[in-house]
């Protein structure tokens, strides 16, 4: 993460920027994580909008997060069968009455994910990138406050010994938000930066997301029809410690 100077001439964002926190320079900024969220798309049209709120893959995330509780799943799926998202699993999770703990209804959630073509279970890493994708579109968009959305993901979702660039560029942000860079009217700036951090993660397509699993390359890789060829003699000299190649 590189700060630069604050009068960066002929840049929109930092511009539109400049012209909302105009006031808040002189003002106490811990309401930065409340104010209201603020849309980017405009400077970002090529991040999409955020998965909608009962997208499969979204869906097995907040499972796998525990933001979806078991007993919330039973009216779940009443909401995805009012949609138009039908599949046997997700009738039969409609039906269920009696929920009182994650084990009664693990093998019917596995079963719906899959018949819903998600690939369950995630793994950890998948799980946070899926989930910081959707918060960072979300803020792009306009639907989340960013600062408040930055601390979120920084401090409360990504583990310390699993941060990516993104989020150590984000944590490295908050850790910058003071009453030092306000007074010397950096918050600007700072946020500008945030918001390019929030367009990377939200530029994150599944291909990416897939390819954090093992085996997302089979197939891919390819051996030259000649690798068990033997080596010309002065590369096999090298090998065998010999100093000269051999005379034919």
């Amino acid at each position: 993460m590189v700060l630069a100077d604050n009068n960066d001439e002929g840049d929109p964002l930092l511009e539109k920027l400049l012209n909302i926190f105009k006031l808040k320079e002189q003002q106490d900024f811990r309401g930065l994580y409340t104010d209201a969220s603020i849309s980017f798309a405009e400077e970002f049209p090529e991040i999409p909008e955020p998965e909608s709120k009962h997208s499969p893959i979204f869906l097995a995330t907040q499972w796998t997060l525990g933001d979806l509780h078991c007993e919330d799943m039973p009216s779940l799926a009443v909401d995805l069968l009012e949609e138009g998202i039908d599949t046997p699993s997700i009738r039969r999770l409609a039906g269920e009455m009696n929920v009182a703990c994650i084990a009664d209804i693990e093998p019917l959630v596995r079963r719906m994910f899959h018949e819903l073509d998600v690939i369950y279970p995630l793994s950890e890493t998948e799980v946070l990138i899926v989930y910081s994708r959707q918060v960072a579109r979300e803020v792009i968009h306009g639907k989340r406050n960013a600062w408040a959305a930055a601390s979120h993901l920084a401090k409360g979702i990504w583990p310390r010994n699993q941060e990516s660039p993104d989020i150590r560029d984000l944590s490295e942000l908050l850790d910058a938000l003071d009453w030092n860079a306000v007074n010397h009217n950096m918050l600007p700036k700072l946020t500008e930066e945030l918001i390019e951090v929030f367009a990377r993660l939200g530029a994150r397509t599944d291909r990416e997301k897939r390819c954090a699993s093992l085996g997302c390359l089979q197939g891919q890789g390819w051996i030259a029809d000649d690798f068990n060829a033997p080596l010309p003699d002065d590369l096999q000299a090298l090998f065998d410690g010999r100093d000269e190649p051999s005379v034919g």
